[in-house]
């Protein structure tokens, strides 16, 4: 019989069951589960409790005083998860919080001891029998949605539970036998079909540990969602065209697509569309592939786009997002990688590139001659190709661009030849402005390098003309048809053309005439020196024009075989302008922290994470002074064909080196 406990403190020790107010239950501190309940176990308890009362008593002792005497408290030795889950109704006021709880008082046995044993001797319940449990409340009337609220876990918790235990008994039997684990049973009920799952379990040798094999096995025919083709058409669109998908309740990123004909048909009416849209457009032919192939007879030539000029309000949609651009870079200056101002600079930055290729046109007089090709990508993206040359058109097409040429000399129409990669390389993002700076930088040290190499200076400037003549298209960052570029220049730069100026006749006529008469290796210094006053190849990183000016920066710093670290040097300026993260991704290369063990470098990178900007700024600043480090933006590609001493050889090269010593 159950007896109700006083709740003061004069009250004697009683045994067997009883009922003590919740609000007199603590925590034992001899409770051998030191790990606290998880709030998803708590949450199910409390529902649990709720629906069925409490079905375990708890187990307690009285708590006492310094002096031995009892407090009017119980320890819970037993059942800590059943007094939160009560304490859980308490606050959603479920309950009050002197709710009578049934317990019994133990003070005979240890209190840590029976905390053990009560959590080590309990066996779990077999997950066939628990399955099987569910099924049969939902076959007693209970919804799957009843079954989730009165044991506190989710819906899909309790579908899942209830596709396991409509496998085919001869399944659920080898689960019992141990010949399947529980993944492989959960990869089974992908088809609900008994005879199907019984064929596949027959087809493997036992035990059957592959779970991905027997889900193969019996969605033969049926399309994965990742598929190309059912990415390109979609899971909403293939199901709102009334497609069946199968789903699995245990992998939720496991789907099929069960009507194959459905999809192929979905696919090709979108490819239709496609290719009706690319015929406004005026090409000769259009291809349409399902997949990511070539089409053949196809020459290795494309044509390419042109920019137009911009209208009045593309220009001034240009110069209201650039406007932004540079407010969202002021903001930026300072802040992490995960401040949410990126996304909308990203925003804008895209806008702009959609500008950018919205101006770019193709020649109406050549794409009739021409094609495009619309295919899907292996990510299920539409890929669309134009300015494709059959090897029939070749010729046609070469003579009309001839023509063209010759029609159009002075045209200063870009032609868009270059592909689009970003300008920045992976890692932090770098504001406009530091862009800028840097790009300055690199302009500067390619013009001192460019003064001194007249062989390089002779060849791009016969580059430059040779492309004027042969497309009328100038080139990106070189001003040679123009007027030179102020710029803050290196001084024995600026010596070397202050010289050629002192030395220069006044008289337009007889400097001409001098010109003429100068050696040939003189007039080639010259032209070093004032080949390199026309180039500025200064940008912010941003629009599509600063992609073709960083590629040709590029070439000819690889040309020149620039070493910026002779022009540049990472200041304490430049440092608090950058983000943290290049900057503790720059001090993990110092040579005074690579030298340090692997523990001591990893507590030094930790200590520069939790330092302010000022700080870091100045400690990388010291740091990395005359160690040569460079951002990507002015870092020198590998010439193509030239020899790179790689980090692995050079290790070689100074081994050899000792050993020879």
């Amino acid at each position: 019989m159950t007896q109700a406990i006083a709740t003061n403190e004069e009250h004697a020790v009683q045994t067997g069951v009883v009922l003590i107010p919740l609000n007199k239950l603590k925590k034992s501190p001899k409770n051998a589960r030191k790990t606290p309940h998880a709030k998803a176990e708590i949450e199910a308890l409390a529902a649990s409790i709720h629906a069925k009362g409490m079905l375990q008593n708890l187990v307690v002792e009285p708590e006492l005083d310094d002096a031995g005497g009892r407090t009017g408290f119980y320890l819970v030795q037993i059942g800590e998860g059943r007094r939160l889950a009560q304490l859980l109704r308490v606050k959603r006021k479920q309950i009050q919080d002197s709710e009578p709880v049934r317990c019994v008082i133990d003070t005979a046995n240890d209190p840590l001891e029976i905390s053990l044993d009560e959590n080590v001797t309990r066996s779990p319940m077999s997950v066939m029998d628990e399955v099987e449990a569910f099924a049969s409340l939902v076959d007693g009337g209970m919804s799957a949605d009843d079954v989730a609220r009165r044991f506190g876990c989710t819906v899909r918790l309790v579908e899942q539970r209830l596709a396991l235990a409509r496998l085919s008994p001869k399944i659920r039997a080898a689960y019992r036998k141990g010949d399947i684990n529980l993944d492989v049973a959960r990869a089974f009920a992908i088809n609900d079909d008994h005879a199907a799952q019984e064929r596949v379990f027959r087809q493997f040798a036992k035990p059957i540990t592959h779970a991905s094999s027997v889900r193969n096995a019996l969605t033969a025919g049926r399309i994965p969602a990742h598929d190309r083709l059912a990415r390109f058409v979609g899971v909403e669109a293939y199901e709102a065209a009334g497609g069946a998908v199968v789903r699995d309740l245990f992998e939720p990123d496991i789907v099929f697509f069960a009507n194959g004909d459905l999809l192929q048909r979905l696919a090709g009416e979108r490819l239709d569309a496609m290719r009706a849209e690319l015929s406004k457009e005026g090409w000769g032919w259009i291809e349409v592939q399902a997949g990511h192939g070539q089409i053949e007879g196809c020459a290795g030539e494309r044509l390419h786009a042109v920019q137009r000029k911009l209208k009045p309000a593309e220009k001034k949609e240009i110069a209201a997002l650039e406007s932004r651009l540079s407010e969202l870079d002021e903001k930026l200056e300072d802040a992490g990688e995960d401040n949410p101002l990126w996304a909308d600079r990203d925003e804008v930055e895209a806008k702009l590139e959609a500008l950018a290729e919205s101006a770019r046109v193709f020649d109406p007089k050549l794409i009739g001659h021409a094609g495009a090709m619309v295919a899907i990508d292996r990510d299920g993206r539409a890929v669309v190709t134009r300015g494709l040359i059959k090897r029939a058109d070749v010729k046609t097409i070469a003579k009309l661009q001839k023509t063209k040429a010759r029609e159009s000399r002075a045209n200063d129409e870009v032609s868009d030849d270059v592909d689009v990669s970003t300008v920045q390389a992976e890692g932090p993002r770098l504001t406009k402005a530091l862009v800028e700076q840097l790009t300055q930088a690199r302009t500067r040290g390619l013009r001192a390098a460019l003064a001194v190499n007249p062989q390089a200076a002779l060849g791009l400037i016969v580059y430059v003309l040779m492309r004027r003549s042969a497309t009328g298209a100038s080139v990106p960052g070189i001003a040679i048809e123009t007027r030179p570029v102020g710029f803050d220049d290196d001084d024995a730069f600026e010596q070397a053309r202050s010289a050629f100026a002192e030395q220069a006749p006044e008289d337009d006529l007889t400097l001409l005439a001098a010109c003429i008469e100068q050696p040939i290796d003189k007039l080639l210094e010259a032209l070093a020196v004032f080949m390199a006053e026309t180039i500025d190849l200064t940008h912010g990183g941003v629009l599509y024009e600063h992609k073709r000016l960083q590629r040709m920066s590029d070439a000819l710093a690889a040309v020149l075989d620039l070493d910026m670290s002779r022009h540049w040097e990472a200041t304490q300026d430049f440092w608090e302008a950058a983000p943290k993260a290049l900057a503790i991704a720059a001090l993990e290369t110092a040579p005074a922290i690579a030298a340090l063990s692997e523990d001591e470098r990893n507590g030094m990178i930790a200590a520069f994470g939790k330092m302010k900007k000022a700080e870091l700024a100045r400690t990388a600043a010291q740091t990395l002074k005359d160690t040569a480090w460079l951002p990507e933006l002015l870092i020198t590609p590998t010439r193509e064909g030239a020899f790179a001493v790689t980090a692995e050889g050079e290790a070689a090269l100074n081994e050899a080196d000792a050993e020879a010593a």
